[in-house]
């Protein structure tokens, strides 16, 4: 390799390198980037090892490989940066790698030019530049096809089981590489006089000795998830979505439905680069397989264009959906086809070779002009439905809040949103992983207000719920983290101890349940447009593994039920000696009904819908519930 090639080699690999690992702030970090990072977390700090990855979108649980393969940047640095940097690393290699293959049987321009169009594909970007399990999969994609090229085109029958175990770790990052299994079954058949199969048996053996754990998991009895409500068939989305992803075609869905338009606005036009993208790729993919120098390229080229046209060609009939990163497993197969039909045409040009090196890089700077202005335009407004609120505007928050809590002394951060289970709720799940050093639990502040007896941070979402005002009135210092305009702000207080208020009607004495839940008192229902606000203070129990529910009857002076609201209670995992709750309800209030008297206030445990009774002053089952005479007290 000359010094020129070197050179342009180092100015290809840097800019793949800035567009996938620059910037890692400027990620999204949602629900699936949160619980990936926690089982990778979770393995890392040997609390559970993984014997399957996340429910996938059609279902099924996917295999562990994705976390396991995470868990590697999080032994150096625990951190959502290290895993988040490793994903743009492993594709930044994945352009070497496709380089490398290139130019071992194409020749330098070709190799050169297939490197550079996978550089700056604007979504093979945009697919490395998170945490996500298909964005793992270019480089162990490039080490399928190397070795596939060299056990059956260069007959080197040992990288028969590379192969194959590549074949197995790539299907078991994402499901959607089974796109790959019917591309090697293929090729085995195209060069099935080549194939040691002793070896493919005994590659066979290996790879299906991965999917141990899974089998393992699913064979000791877990449930599965069941998608329903999509009936299968055949169409050419697979194809489309093929085609988008190499283009680098509406990369404005995420600017979101509402806003993209004002990103196209700002965006120039390169609809000319896309068609010339197109007609490099078409005019490579009509080559490969016929045309070259000699056997053994023409042989390459038949595989690459296996590999690019089996995975669209087997989602043709799906019986699940079908969605742009599926075929992620097609990269870089597109560009190496395009890379070596411009070389073959920059060859014909003769002494104008220059000009069409000038086209191609001109092309490739206004796929990056267009992937710079979109970065922008998301990180700078709200973008609802499209890219999620950038990673460092959270982390800001998350960070924040863990410096007030050493320096308020405080005891944990509450952090109050919408939801409170990191498994369900997308803002428990975030900053589960962005609080995990740091004691923390969840509020659903749509419907509790937890008020702790030592004093805490809380950390409020930008839509926190109606409860979340009662943190307001006792709060201390305060703070805020700005997120992107229209999408509101982080807010942060510092919480005194023993701050709960009290209710407008307390009891003599607590009402207290079988499960140590103490009723303290209630504010008054407050009728309005045939409903009602109910509010009750509680005390919490011993923590348990238990998910109980409030119910709660307006009953009439005949005694007959008018109406019931139940929810669920502050999830008692979470219970800590000395809470306090204000739990809010809305209760159907219909105006033709005989005037309400009391409202009976229970709990039961779910989904077994076990009753919790009331216990006497001796510690003995009372009642099913407590009852409230209202009076004179309805406002």
């Amino acid at each position: 390799m000359g010094r020129k090639e070197l050179a342009l080699l180092v100015a290809v690999l840097f800019l793949a390198a800035v567009l996938r690992m620059g910037w890692p702030g400027l990620t999204e970090f949602k629900a699936d980037e949160a619980h990936m990072m926690t089982l990778a977390l979770d393995m890392v700090e040997g609390q559970r090892f993984p014997l399957r990855g996340m429910a996938s979108s059609v279902g099924f649980p996917n295999f562990p490989m994705s976390v396991w393969i995470y868990a590697l940047p999080l032994l150096v640095w625990k951190h959502v940066y290290a895993a988040t940097l490793f994903t743009g690393l492993l594709n930044t290699l994945a352009v070497l790698g496709c380089w490398g293959f290139v130019r071992r049987y194409w020749g330098r321009e070709a190799a050169l030019a297939a490197a550079l169009m996978f550089a700056v594909s604007p979504w093979a970007v945009i697919f490395s530049r998170k945490i996500w399990a298909q964005n793992l999969l270019p480089f162990f994609v490039m080490i399928w096809v190397t070795s596939a090229a060299l056990a059956l085109v260069e007959r080197r029958p040992w990288f028969i089981l590379l192969h194959l175990l590549s074949l197995a770790v790539v299907v078991q990052i994402h499901l959607s590489g089974v796109g790959l299994v019917f591309a090697s079954a293929m090729l085995l058949l195209l060069f099935r006089r080549r194939v040691n199969w002793q070896l493919a048996l005994l590659g066979g053996v290996l790879a299906a000795l991965t999917a141990l754990p899974l089998v393992y998991s699913l064979l000791s009895g877990a449930a599965l998830p069941v998608t329903q409500g999509f009936e299968g068939g055949a169409d050419l989305k697979s194809f489309r979505y093929t085609w988008l992803i190499s283009l680098g075609y509406e990369i404005h869905s995420l600017a979101g439905p509402e806003t993209f338009r004002n990103y196209l606005a700002t965006a120039p036009d390169i609809s000319a680069v896309h068609w010339l993208w197109g007609a490099l790729v078409l005019g490579g993919m009509g080559w490969l397989g016929w045309r070259g120098r000699g056997e053994r390229e023409v042989e390459v080229g038949l595989l690459v264009l296996v590999w690019g046209l089996a995975p669209p060609l087997f989602f043709v009939w799906h019986s699940t959906p079908v969605f742009p990163h599926y075929f992620i497993i097609t990269y870089p197969a597109q560009y190496i086809a395009a890379g070596v039909a411009g070389a073959a045409l920059v060859r014909r040009l003769h002494g104008w070779r220059w000009a069409g090196w000038i086209v191609l890089g001109t092309s490739a700077a206004a796929q990056v002009w267009v992937w710079a202005v979109l970065l922008a335009f998301v990180s700078g407004r709200a973008t609802p439905g499209g890219f999620g609120a950038p990673l460092k505007m959270q982390l800001a928050a998350a960070e924040l809040a863990q410096r007030m809590l050493v320096e308020e002394l405080a005891a944990e951060v509450l952090v109050v949103g919408p939801g409170e289970s990191p498994e369900l709720d997308e803002f428990a799940a975030v900053h589960s992983v962005l609080l995990r050093p740091a004691p923390h639990r969840f509020v659903a502040g749509d419907r509790s207000a937890v008020f702790p007896a030592e004093p805490a941070i809380v950390l409020l979402a930008p839509a926190p719920g109606r409860q979340a005002e009662r943190y307001l009135s006792p709060a201390g210092r305060t703070a805020r983290v700005e997120l992107r305009p229209g999408e509101g702000a982080l807010h942060l207080l510092t919480l005194p101890g023993n701050s709960a208020p009290a209710p407008d009607f307390a009891f003599q004495a607590p009402h207290t349940f079988a499960n140590g839940v103490d009723l303290l008192g209630y504010n008054a229902p407050t009728p309005n447009n045939n409903a009602a606000v109910w509010q009750i203070y509680w005390r919490t129990g011993a923590p348990a593994e238990t998910d109980y529910h409030f119910f709660n009857h307006l009953m009439d002076a005949n005694g007959q039920r008018v109406s019931q609201a139940d929810a669920a209670a502050f999830f008692a995992g979470q219970w800590r000696a000395g809470d306090t709750v204000v739990s809010r309800f809305v209760l159907p209030w219909p105006a033709e009904a005989a005037r309400p008297s009391s409202i009976r206030t229970g709990m039961y445990t779910y989904p077994a819908l076990e009753n919790v009774p009331v216990l006497d002053a001796a510690g003995n089952p009372s009642a099913g519930a407590v009852q409230v005479i209202l009076s004179n007290k309805i406002e």
